[in-house]
C-alpha cells in the first residue's frame, strides 16, 4: 500500500472507464486495488460508451481559448481518468471502445483539415468551468485470440502485440489535449498474471504521478 510518507487528499475522485468485457473484469480489478490504497474518496466504474455522462466532453477552443491553455497538476487535479481499453480478435476496439474511438478520431479529423491540434479538445466539464482531461489509459489484449497468434504462441510475444486500441486511444487523447499522468500499461490476458499487472500499474506508474514520492 502507499504509506504514509504520501500526502493523501481523500477528496479526490478517479473514474475508471472500461471498453469490453475482457476490460470490464480488468477495471473491477483496478478498483479493488484504488479501493485499497485508500488515496480516492470516490472510485467509479462505467463503460467508456457513456464517457459524455462522466463529464467528459469536446469543445471548440476557438471560444474557450483560456482552457485549453491550463493543463492540470497531477498531484492536485480533483478528478482523474484511467481508461481501460480492450484489443479484440481483429486488433480492433471492442465495446464500448469503439464508441469512444469513432467520436475521438473524429475530432482529431477536425482538427487535421483545420491544421491545429487546438480546434477540438478533450474536456471535464463541472459546475460551468471546463479543465483539460488528466487520463492514464491500461490496454488489455490478449495474444491468444490475435490473428497471427492462432496456430501458436512464443514467449518472445510481448504485451503490446495485442494492444493497439489502447495504443490508439492513448495517442488520441493527447492529440485532443488530454494530460498524460503515467505512461501507459499494457496487459496480456493470455499471461494469467491480471492481478499482478494491475497491481505493478496502479502502485508504480499511476499512484506515483497522482500523489507524489
Amino acid at each position: 500500500m502507499i504509506g504514509t510518507r504520501h500526502e493523501i487528499d481523500n477528496s479526490r475522485t478517479i473514474t475508471v472507464l472500461y471498453g469490453g468485457l475482457i476490460a470490464k473484469e480488468v477495471a473491477d480489478v483496478v478498483v479493488g486495488r484504488m479501493k485499497d490504497q485508500s488515496v480516492f474518496q470516490h472510485v467509479k466504474l462505467g463503460d467508456i460508451a457513456k464517457y459524455q455522462e462522466y463529464g467528459i466532453e469536446t469543445v471548440d477552443q476557438r471560444d474557450r481559448l483560456d482552457a485549453a491553455t491550463i493543463a492540470p497538476d497531477p498531484k492536485t487535479v480533483d478528478e482523474v481518468f484511467l481508461l481501460v481499453i480492450e484489443t479484440g480478435e481483429m486488433e480492433e476496439a471492442v465495446g464500448g471502445g469503439i464508441t469512444f474511438l469513432r467520436d475521438t478520431m473524429t475530432s482529431v479529423r477536425t482538427n487535421r483539415e483545420q491544421r491545429t491540434d487546438w480546434v477540438r479538445c478533450m474536456h471535464i466539464a463541472r459546475n460551468d468551468k471546463t479543465t483539460r482531461v488528466a487520463y492514464a489509459v491500461l490496454a488489455v489484449g490478449d495474444t491468444d485470440v490475435m490473428p497471427e497468434r492462432a496456430m501458436y504462441r512464443s514467449k518472445q510475444n510481448t504485451a503490446a502485440d495485442c494492444n493497439q486500441a489502447g495504443q490508439l486511444a492513448d495517442k488520441v487523447m493527447e492529440q485532443l489535449g488530454g494530460v498524460r499522468l503515467c505512461p501507459r500499461g499494457e496487459i496480456d490476458v493470455a499471461r494469467d498474471e491480471v492481478e499482478r499487472d494491475v497491481a505493478a500499474f496502479v502502485d508504480t506508474r499511476l499512484l506515483p504521478a497522482l500523489v507524489g514520492p
